[in-house]
């Protein structure tokens, strides 16, 4: 059965099939039961409109996670999510460790996150380091509405405490898919190779996936094509599969990309492990990423700030010696919320 869906649909949807699942799960949230809200037709005592506590709520939240329910708490920023942070890194994540796995504590964490236009250096943050460096946590940072929908039916499955950070630039990307796919599989990356061949591989999550699907389509018009690996799961026990190094390995450009500056960076992550790893290649580094400042508030800031299609065409065209006239973008394509149907782009 496929359905078009947009991001936050999907989200949406795939939660609600989990309520409607089991009385035992339930969702927690400040504002999730405001008027259009999909949650309303599930069942009322599955549903809890939380008061602005953080702290209490997650605590509620991983507490009933330790008695045999599945909770789900939503936070409409990962800025609110930062004044739970004792009982999600503290707690949560260390929950099974400090009982040996005798007593479980599956509390989800759904965090929204990230590039958005007009909300300025204190509400575009990601913070994604501090949650994969919290050993326990499953990490989930999807890229399109089918990750999103089958993720979050994935970790209402496990055992272990999962934070799924959702993106909050993709809500206007919408997909078609099955959401009655019985073996869909739960990737922790997802590599779309290149046509022609080529020696220069995009490394994403998140919202620079759309950037780099939209530098390719660019590309491809000038005979000239790019691979791209786009990273969606973190797993507590590994967080970065050895296949990831072994596809880098392959080509003799990386470019990393990022809508966070790089210092520290989940991608620069990666990067430092691949070096402590010992892992010899011939494989050239970059990097694509915000200054190390906050995001600023006004529009020619925010143009500038966050890397684009044309950041990433440049860096192509300059490695390959090759000139690509590159089109001016509009404040609204370099700044604002790209609204696509997905499917033509993964072809």
């Amino acid at each position: 059965m496929k359905k078009l869906l947009s991001f936050p649909e999907a989200i949406d949807q795939a939660s609600l099939d989990v309520i409607k699942s089991s009385k035992k799960n339930l969702i927690f949230g400040l504002e999730i039961t405001n008027q259009g809200s999909k949650y309303l037709e599930a069942p009322k005592n599955q549903v809890f409109e939380t008061p602005c506590s953080e702290l209490s709520n997650t605590g509620l939240v991983v507490g009933l996670s330790t008695q045999n329910f599945n909770p789900t708490i939503v936070y409409g920023r990962v800025e609110f999510a930062l004044l739970a942070f004792d009982q999600i890194l503290t707690q949560a994540s260390r929950w099974n460790y400090m009982f040996d796995k005798k007593s479980i504590c599956n509390a989800n964490f759904r965090v929204q996150i990230g590039r958005q236009w007009g909300n300025g250096p204190q509400h575009t943050a990601n913070y994604h380091s501090i949650f994969a460096q919290s050993l326990g946590l499953e990490i989930f940072i999807p890229a399109t509405p089918e990750e999103a929908f089958y993720q979050i039916k994935y970790m209402n499955k496990l055992n272990k405490p999962c934070v799924m950070l959702e993106h909050r630039y993709l809500s206007q990307i919408s997909q078609i898919f099955n959401v009655k796919n019985k073996n869909y599989k739960i990737d922790t990356y997802k590599f779309f190779k290149e046509k022609k061949k080529t020696n220069i591989i995009l490394i994403t999550y998140a919202d620079t996936f759309y950037d780099a699907i939209f530098a390719r389509e660019y590309l491809r018009k000038f005979n000239v094509d790019v691979a791209i690996l786009n990273l969606s799961y973190f797993p507590s026990d590994k967080r970065v599969s050895d296949k990831v190094f072994k596809i880098l390995s392959k080509y003799k450009f990386n470019i990393y990309i990022e809508s966070a500056p790089k210092e520290f960076s989940l991608l620069s992550g990666i990067l430092s492990e691949r070096v402590l790893k010992n892992i010899k290649d011939k494989s050239k580094n970059y990097f694509l990423s915000p200054k190390n400042i906050p995001a600023p508030a006004d529009p020619k800031g925010m143009s500038l700030y966050y890397v684009n299609k044309n950041d990433i065409i440049l860096k192509v065209s300059k490695l390959l010696n090759k000139k690509i006239k590159i089109k001016k973008m509009s404040f609204e394509k370099s700044v604002l919320w790209p609204k696509i149907q997905l499917n033509k782009y993964l072809k």
